[in-house]
């Protein structure tokens, strides 16, 4: 009773003071002072986002996020530092969201929401009313401001961050009082994609090994630069490949010894042919839900850069160089912030520390090749989504050249290009999610995710041919149909698993179902009778087709009808026969196709990053196209230059963590040879 004769009164007021009506001002939007909790479905979809909403009559007074949920504590925080004080400033919940944190923002925008609508229909107030909070925020069109510095790094990834370190140490080493050494990223935390993945590679870290092997070798250094030779064929840069040999267990050692990041003692790689004990896991790796620990390492290192006396901004997109074609030297970046300031950063040395270019769709369709397998086209990303290779784009633009640009991303895991999220929750009893940490869950939502990457399917590509064994669509080959491909299933099939479930166990590590969906295998021989509901879902979010013939589905995936019906036919004689000589799929997993309807689920490769990129010397200078001149003040490390080390002809080695390896290590090189540069 009270609470309704306070809202009355409220209204009272308003007419009063402005002369409008109490039903005109409801439109307008009277909340009902108090705490209003929302929700908001984030990147894990098994549980959402929530938010606590305090508010008074007109306006929002304070948010708090919670963090008790499966989002990844660092990209959460992000938003919770940057984006959240700014719906608060701007009374708007149309605020930017934060560069490398989207799926986080679009969740606490949403459950703000969500909490705001509760308030206002508390209050009386329409629906419509919540477009008070709603406003567009003006960005600043007219502010250039000028920073100089000596060494400008250009991403804060771990090759990024290692870079701007070292750079750092040597410049405060030679001046204490003047070290300019500034890095920026156009997201808002720093840390990129190393602050996400699991382990890095190195070779033999002499402190390391000396502390935790008596001082032994972990590994075979020349066996391994033999392999390498060999599996590249002679197509990547070894005089390159050996600085990574040689110095990647220098640049564990100095994160280890130097900057407080702890790792565990190596492993070997994924597969049985990399014997090389390389792998290097971030601790503690007995949980995988482990990025809170990572990112302190990344805040350590950054408060031990900012003591040296070097800088960095964050939401500072780098778009272009400032390049003298006359002298062919890059003098700095022009660079924008999220408000819309603009930026002329002019430096002695840029190094482009960007993470490659998997985020631009028009990128990956113009560089990849299909010389070797079928590339090019969009790709749908794990990794970090801002890495869309504007700068790369830009330094191609003015003359630098490429090497190896066409090769495949780095790809782990394979699943469906969206997912769904109607249907209902189940929680596993006494597990947890092995990435999360939370409450294990699995959802029929799931079938069309289980079903790509299942061991007995029928995978094709776009022209339907098949192009892998199956059973290794999970992690290892699901690349080489290029950006998607097409999981075939009969209706005697999909009747089978909703009468029993998925029956097969996983060959390897079930990684797509670890990361993706609700970030746990349905589990085996679980009957699944929302199947046909679950599948015409798929159909209505068109990545599920169905049609009654081979033909009619061959049509509807736009591949030709007899290519698709002489890989049907094939497949089936490989399972009578239980042998598959394309592709040795074992004899237990040869599932043949029955009768129509039939239905080809698009299943897509997910890529951390691409791997080719720009080309370098062995002091990491970016190169013409002539492979020979350097130009002059521009370096590249990380992914932006991986392509150094590989061969279009094949995928990302194996042995595991190459890509963070080389990210660390060409970070902290170049960063050294750089402030030297620049003392000389």
């Amino acid at each position: 009773m009270k609470k309704g004769l306070s809202v009355l009164l409220c209204l009272m007021m308003v007419f009063l003071a402005t002369g409008c009506s109490p039903s005109q001002e409801v439109a307008k939007g009277i909340m009902v002072p108090g705490t209003y909790t929302g929700s908001g479905q984030g990147f894990y979809l098994g549980e959402d986002v929530q938010v606590s909403v305090t508010v008074d009559e007109n306006s929002i007074l304070d948010i708090e996020v919670s963090r008790d949920n499966g989002e990844s504590p660092t990209i959460l925080q992000s938003v919770i530092d940057k984006m959240v004080p700014r719906i608060i400033e701007h009374q708007s919940v149309y605020v930017d969201t934060i560069t490398g944190a989207t799926a986080s923002s679009g969740a606490v925008r949403h459950a703000v929401i969500d909490a705001l609508t509760k308030a206002l229909e508390a209050g009386g107030s329409d629906a419509s009313a919540i477009s008070v909070f709603q406003k567009e925020i003006d960005k600043v069109t007219d502010v250039t401001e000028t920073i100089n510095t000596e060494v400008l790094v250009v991403g804060t990834g771990g090759s990024g961050t290692a870079a701007a370190m070292r750079a750092a140490e040597i410049l405060h080493g030679a001046d204490p009082d003047n070290v300019q050494a500034l890095a920026i990223d156009k997201a808002g935390k720093y840390g990129g994609t190393s602050s996400h993945t699991t382990e890095m590679f190195a070779v033999n870290p002499p402190k390391f090994q000396q502390e935790h092997n008596k001082g032994k070798d972990y590994m075979d250094k020349a066996g391994m630069r033999q392999a390498w030779l060999e599996y590249t064929e002679g197509d990547a840069k070894m005089d390159i490949v050996d600085l990574l040999l040689d110095n990647s267990g220098r640049a564990l050692d100095w994160l280890i010894y130097e900057h407080d990041f702890k790792f565990a003692t190596p492993m070997r790689g994924f597969t049985e042919e990399d014997i090389y004990e390389c792998k290097y896991q971030y601790l503690p790796n007995d949980i995988a839900y482990n990025k809170d620990s990572i990112g302190k390492y990344f805040d350590g290192i950054y408060e031990d850069f900012i003591a040296l006396g070097g800088e960095y901004m964050l939401e500072t997109e780098a778009y272009e160089l400032i390049y003298d074609d006359a002298t062919n030297t890059v003098k700095g970046v022009k660079a924008r912030s999220y408000d819309g300031t603009e930026y002329e950063i002019y430096a002695d040395a840029v190094i482009l520390a960007t993470g490659g270019f998997a985020g631009s769709g028009e990128m990956t369709t113009k560089y990849l090749s299909n010389e070797y397998y079928p590339l090019k086209g969009e790709w749908k990303m794990y990794g970090m989504k801002q890495n869309d290779g504007k700068i790369i784009e830009d330094a191609i633009e003015k003359g630098a050249g490429t090497y190896n640009i066409g090769m495949c991303p780095i790809v782990h895991m394979a699943g469906t290009p969206t997912f769904l999220t109607q249907f209902e929750k189940h929680e596993v009893p006494g597990e947890t999610g092995f990435f999360t940490g939370r409450p294990a869950v699995w959802s029929p939502a799931d079938i069309p995710l289980n079903m790509v990457v299942a061991g007995d399917s029928l995978a094709v590509d776009t022209e339907g041919k098949r192009f892998a064994a199956e059973t290794n669509l999970m992690m290892l080959d699901p690349w080489k149909a290029g950006p998607y491909y097409y999981s075939i299933w009969s209706n005697d099939q999909v009747q089978r698993i909703k009468e029993e479930g998925f029956t097969k166990e996983w060959i390897g590590l079930p990684v797509g179902l670890e990361f993706l969906g609700y970030q746990y295998p349905i589990p085996r021989n679980t009957p699944l009778p929302e199947i046909d509901e679950v599948l015409q879902a798929g159909i209505d979010a068109d990545f599920v087709f169905k049609a009654d013939t081979l033909t009619e589905l061959a049509e509807l995936i736009n591949a030709d009808p007899t290519t698709l019906e002489q890989t049907v036919a094939a497949y089936n004689g490989y399972c009578d026969a239980g042998n598959d000589p394309e592709f040795g799929k074992p004899a237990d997993y040869l599932e043949k196709l029955g009768e129509g309807p039939y239905y080809a689920i698009v299943g897509a490769p997910y890529c951390y990053s691409t791997c080719g990129g720009l080309d370098i010397d062995i002091n990491f200078n970016v190169l013409q196209v002539d492979g020979k001149t350097p130009v002059n003040g521009l370096y590249a490390i990380g992914t932006d230059s991986i392509g150094v080390l590989f061969t279009e002809k094949k995928p990302y080695v194996t042995y595991g963590g190459a890509a963070q390896g080389w990210a660390y290590t060409s970070g902290y090189l170049c960063g050294e040879i750089v402030a030297k540069s620049v003392i000389e």
